[in-house]
Order: C-alpha cells, then sequence, then structure tokens
C-alpha cells in the first residue's frame, strides 16, 4: 500500500472542504493561469466547480474567483449548465454523481476553452473508524480506519479529515498495489503542528473521517500536489500533475463520499 501524508491547501470548497487558503502554484514563465477546481460525488448538490488565478505571494492568498465563466458538466448524453452563485463559484443542483458514469467538464472563459474528464470509481465500503486510548494525545492522535478493498480492479483512495466539523489541512491518499483484494486497516493523524496549545486535541472532540474514491488521474494530481513545494534535496518546485487540458491548473474529480465520525472519549 503506497500512501502520502501531506497538507491541502484549496481554494474554498465549503461543501467539502473549507480550507480558506486557494492553491499555491507558480507558473514557470510568472505568467498568472487559471486554477479550475472542480467535483462532483455522488452525494446530492455536490457539483461545483471554482475558478481563481495564480496569484505572486506578495499578493496574499486570499481565493479571488473569476466571474463570467461558462462552466458545463457532460454526462450520460445530457449537458448541465453550471450557475454562478459567488464571483468564480459555479454550482449545479441538477446533476447528482453515479458511480460507474463518466464527467466531461468544459470550462470557457473568455474564449478560452479547457476540459476535463473523470469516471466516477464504484463505492468501496468504509467498514470502520476508531481509537484505542494509546493512540490518543493533545498535539498528535492516531485513530485507525477499516476498508475492504475491491479485488480485481485498480483502487485509488482519499481521505479528509475534520476536528469538529472543520477540515484540517492533512490529508492522505493511497493505492491498492499491495493491498489488492485484502482488508486494510490504515492509521491518520490529526495533528497540531503550531506552538497554539488553543488547537490541541481534546477529549470530546468529534474526529470526522471522509473516505473517497477515485480515478487514476485526481490520485496523481492529489500525490503530486504534496510535492508542488520542492524535495528536501533543494530540487525546484513543480506544479501538480493536473487532468485539466488546456494550460489551466487544478483538477476536475468524479468520486464517491463514505464518511465516520467518532468523539474522543
Amino acid at each position: 500500500m503506497k500512501f502520502i501524508y501531506r497538507l491541502l491547501f484549496f481554494s474554498s470548497f465549503s461543501f467539502l472542504w473549507a480550507c480558506e487558503d486557494p492553491i499555491q502554484l507558480t507558473p514557470k514563465d510568472n505568467t498568472p493561469k487559471y486554477v479550475i477546481e472542480g467535483m462532483i460525488t455522488n452525494e446530492a448538490g455536490s457539483c461545483r466547480v471554482n475558478i481563481s488565478q495564480t496569484k505572486s505571494l506578495a499578493q496574499g492568498n486570499q481565493f479571488d474567483g473569476v466571474s463570467g465563466a461558462i462552466v458545463k458538466i457532460e454526462y450520460n448524453g445530457g449537458i448541465v449548465t453550471l450557475t454562478e452563485t459567488g464571483k468564480g463559484i459555479y454550482k449545479s443542483n441538477l446533476v447528482n454523481g453515479t458511480p460507474g458514469e463518466t464527467y466531461k467538464l468544459n470550462v470557457n472563459i473568455n474564449g478560452e476553452i479547457f476540459t476535463a474528464s473523470s469516471k466516477m470509481p464504484a463505492i468501496v465500503p468504509f467498514l470502520d473508524f476508531k481509537l484505542k486510548p494509546s493512540d490518543y494525545d493533545t498535539t498528535r492522535t492516531t485513530p485507525m480506519v477499516k476498508f475492504k478493498d475491491p479485488a480485481g480492479v485498480t483502487n485509488y483512495y482519499w481521505f479528509q479529515q475534520y476536528i469538529n466539523d472543520k477540515l484540517q489541512s492533512q490529508y492522505k491518499v493511497l493505492n491498492d498495489e499491495f493491498t489488492a483484494g485484502q482488508e486494510v486497516n490504515d492509521y491518520l493523524v490529526f495533528e497540531n503542528t503550531t506552538k497554539n496549545s488553543s488547537k490541541n486535541i481534546m477529549r470530546g472532540d468529534k474526529l470526522t473521517a471522509e473516505m473517497h474514491s477515485i480515478d487514476a488521474a485526481v490520485y496523481t494530481y492529489l500525490f503530486s500536489l504534496a510535492n508542488a513545494n520542492g524535495s528536501l534535496d533543494g530540487a525546484a518546485p513543480a506544479n501538480p500533475q493536473s487532468n485539466i487540458k488546456g494550460g489551466a491548473l487544478g483538477f476536475f474529480s468524479a468520486h464517491t463520499v463514505e464518511r465516520k465520525s467518532l468523539i474522543i472519549p
């Protein structure tokens, strides 16, 4: 089982993640690029696309949405046009994701066309999420997740983590290279990496894990995103491997959602 556990900085997908920091990506030629972050899940009302532009570090890290784009999702012979509900935020309640279906994204920004495609994998049941007393600490808590990897198909997973319903910056992605068809027991790390003790993990806090079955391209994106700030040997940072065609950064994902919560005793 290959995995990576690092920091994730997305724009402001409040329905699935609530980070306020936009993607920090730096085009090699320093030319601003569009950043498209889109997803559709098997949950109702989850179809959403955020559009912004890269910014220099001196410009701060607030989400600065791009208005006026034409955003469409094509699937099963139909096309749905998303509505801009806020600056750079496009949504639709007219399409709900179905496992096995392929969804195609088309974005037109002032005549520039960007496309992407993602096939929603089958749901993999999230079997258990538990915490042993010995795995609890105020600064680093490690609950265990359990699921059964389906045999006969390559699977990819993305775990997002919440404390008291607030999305955490840590995430974990895995594949089944060494665990195909097996029961998987692995750990998530909920951690306060700051010196602010008010962010410590307390008894009575609610921990939530969201398990997403994702396709190979999204796994590659998330894996490479964790390395976007460069390697420890001083190599230059590289932008994540986006599945968006047309020159934009970001990603488009059709994936399933399974979630479980626990209260720290």
